[in-house]
């Protein structure tokens, strides 16, 4: 299932919308701490962190040098598990898979 929108809420926590109007809440600050790759870590920066954007149904930054596939989020390995979001960051939680 392809990525058909991705907002970025706060800190590493983005929400995205599939094609079939799934939305999951991810945080991607574990994942980028712990890499080892320096690609990765650069984004630590939050100000990088902010710049991703959908290609080819993934979330990318910097032009493919970082990517999270959207098979792997649609599986839920990166679901925000006890992140407390307020209300208007969780918009339309009901439909969070």
């Amino acid at each position: 299932m392809w990525l058909k929108t991705a907002e970025y809420i706060k800190d590493y926590i983005i929400r995205v919308v599939f094609e079939d109007n799934s939305v999951r809440i991810i945080d991607l600050k574990s994942f980028i701490q712990n890499s080892q790759h320096p690609a990765i870590k650069k984004f630590l920066d939050i100000n990088l962190f902010k710049n991703f954007k959908i290609e080819f149904g993934s979330l990318c930054w910097e032009g493919g040098q970082f990517d999270i596939s959207h098979q792997a989020i649609y599986r839920g390995d990166f679901d925000a598990k006890k992140i407390k979001l307020s209300k208007r960051e969780l918009k339309n939680k009901e439909t969070i898979k």
